[in-house]
């Protein structure tokens, strides 16, 4: 089992959840606190897992930048 995210800042944080649901196909947990289309986008990205493309990606780059501003 992975350890938790290391809890630098929300973005670290977003880019832990992100690799992980792209290399391991892992969707968000309940009590991560991202907006909702952020954890939208990234649980979309671990669906489509191992075939996300860099469009899922971006769209959750996007989506964090918009809800979080970081």
């Amino acid at each position: 089992m992975l350890a938790d995210p290391p809890s630098i800042d929300l973005r670290t944080t977003f880019q832990y959840f992100l690799n992980r649901a792209l290399t391991q196909g892992r969707a968000l947990d309940p009590g991560v606190p991202f907006g909702v289309d952020t954890r939208a986008a990234i649980d979309t990205v671990a669906s489509e897992h191992p075939d996300a493309s860099a469009d899922h990606i971006a769209c959750a780059y996007d989506a964090f930048q918009r809800e979080h501003g970081c």
